[in-house]
């Protein structure tokens, strides 16, 4: 079965880290204003709504994408969804779970629709296995070409916006490309206090807003794939892209450990791409994906052998 270990709380070691990430480098230094020392107040034991409030969503997230963006493993649970109502119902299409070492190129996947019964097909390094509950047994799977094959990597392995394995001065170059030459795509929102199974967390809004170019047309996940160059990643070799049509945009929520701030879980949306008139377009369908983050991420194990637990969130969905 494919297994895990989630760790969200690093203690001294991860506090260290955190300060570095919020305050260290030169992201964004030659954009607008942003109060990176607000995040101070998150070093604190337990926090209060006074406290969130003082802190600044745009330092916030920058800080946490740079946190998320480099860590060496990538391993998260994600559902998807076609439907509004089986988004609110919580009745996904599909669920997988993956992991994806960006220093070996390593990776796997567990996938399977969302009925309780339906097969699963698991990905380990390229080779396919098919496991079917119906009959009980595995089988050598069909997807080594397809859904395995390691070009296919960067569609289970993020949450579409993000990605995981840069050093901490390519996340920079990214922030600042963000900030600077695709100004207004990033859109950080609501900040509120929240707390899950004991524990708290920062929930924070953040809309990914398409932006008028120059041709006057609209871009939105395209100007993630554009800043995301800046670095001079190759995101065939590095996997990287986003889901959606270029001017595709997206409304997110996030959970955010506030001693990391990695994401612990995440909603986002597709809203719909605007067309030359800055109207959202009418033939735009629903796509919406949940994201448990296992982070710091640790490779899943594959064992093909007995029955394997199906990928599933263990999150409860709705809770704020």
């Amino acid at each position: 079965m494919i297994s895990f270990a989630v760790v969200l709380v690093l203690g001294g070691a991860g506090l260290l880290a955190w300060r570095q990430l919020a305050g260290g480098g030169d992201a964004g230094s030659d954009a607008g204003e942003m109060d990176a020392s607000s995040l101070e107040v998150l070093r604190k034991g337990r926090l209060t709504e006074q406290d969130v409030a003082r802190v600044d969503r745009t330092a916030l997230f920058y800080a946490s994408w740079k946190a998320t963006v480099t860590q060496p493993v990538m391993h998260i649970t994600q559902a998807s969804y076609t439907k509004r109502a089986d988004f609110d119902r919580n009745r996904p299409d599909f669920v997988w779970e993956s992991g994806y070492d960006y220093r070996t190129k390593e990776w796997q996947l567990a996938w399977g629709a969302g009925e309780a019964d339906a097969p699963v097909s698991f990905c380990d390094d390229g080779r396919s296995f098919l496991y079917s509950y119906y009959l009980k047994k595995w089988s050598a799977g069909t997807q080594a070409e397809t859904m395995c094959a390691p070009k296919r990597a960067y569609r289970y392995i993020t949450d579409n916006l993000s990605t995981g394995g840069l050093t901490a001065e390519q996340a920079d170059v990214w922030v600042r490309a963000l900030r600077t030459d695709y100004k207004g795509l990033v859109n950080p929102g609501e900040l509120k206090l929240a707390e899950v199974g004991g524990k708290q967390y920062l929930r924070l809004t953040v809309d990914f807003t398409p932006v008028r170019r120059a041709d006057g047309l609209y871009y939105g996940g395209q100007l993630l794939m554009w800043s995301f160059k800046e670095t001079k990643l190759d995101p065939q070799t590095h996997p990287y892209s986003y889901v959606g049509s270029m001017g595709t945009g997206y409304h997110a929520e996030y959970h955010l450990d506030p001693r990391t701030l990695l994401p612990a879980f995440s909603e986002i949306a597709e809203t719909p791409a605007p067309g030359r008139d800055g109207r959202p377009r009418a033939d735009a369908g629903f796509y919406a994906w949940r994201v448990r983050y296992h982070l710091p991420g640790r490779m899943p194990e594959l064992r093909t052998s007995g029955k394997p637990d199906r990928p599933a969130l263990d999150w409860p969905v709705g809770k704020r």
